[in-house]
């Protein structure tokens, strides 16, 4: 069986058998053209469009579908983040760390056994 048009799965997707499951369920779940705010299914009789088994196609086919990457390079700082400089003072003043206390110096071992 040749692959048609629809069948061929674009390079962004990742689960292609859920992709697959997804267009097809999407095909199948259209609009009726006599009452274009129904499904055309006979599935969905009397559910509105989109029906609920079209949103989840929709769903499947942006999960099977890899994000969109980022543009390499650095972020830029706009002008709008400098207006919030210092914004996180404190409002009291700090107080001043303790002085650090000085320990008692410990004795050299050397001096230990001439003690004992």
């Amino acid at each position: 069986m040749p692959l048609t048009t629809s069948d061929r799965v674009p390079e962004t997707v990742t689960d292609p058998m859920l992709w697959r499951m997804a267009v097809r369920v999407a095909a199948d779940h259209q609009p009726d053209p006599h009452h274009p705010g129904r499904c055309a299914n006979l599935r969905c009789v009397h559910e509105s469009y989109p029906c609920p088994p079209l949103r989840d196609a929709q769903r499947a086919q942006q999960v099977a579908t890899r994000p969109h990457r980022f543009t390499p390079g650095r972020a830029r700082v706009t002008a709008v983040a400098q207006r919030f400089v210092g914004w996180f003072r404190p409002t009291r003043p700090v107080p001043a760390p303790p002085a650090p206390v000085p320990l008692p110096r410990r004795q050299p071992m050397a001096a230990l056994r001439l003690a004992a």
